[in-house]
């Protein structure tokens, strides 16, 4: 069944402080951030944690 494939059309977001929901218009790859804020700091926390061991 093609329902089965498809994946859900929208989320929460995957920045540990931030519980938005975010909907996936479908263009690009799949979303994890409700916004690019998120995801920046996300990205910056982690580089941060890395370049700190």
């Amino acid at each position: 069944m093609l329902a089965q494939h498809q994946t859900p059309p929208g989320g929460q977001c995957a920045a540990p402080d931030c519980e938005r929901p975010y909907v996936n218009a479908g263009n690009g790859g799949p979303r994890r951030f409700c916004s690019s804020k998120c995801a920046t700091r996300v990205r910056v926390a982690n580089h941060r944690r890395r370049a700190s061991s």
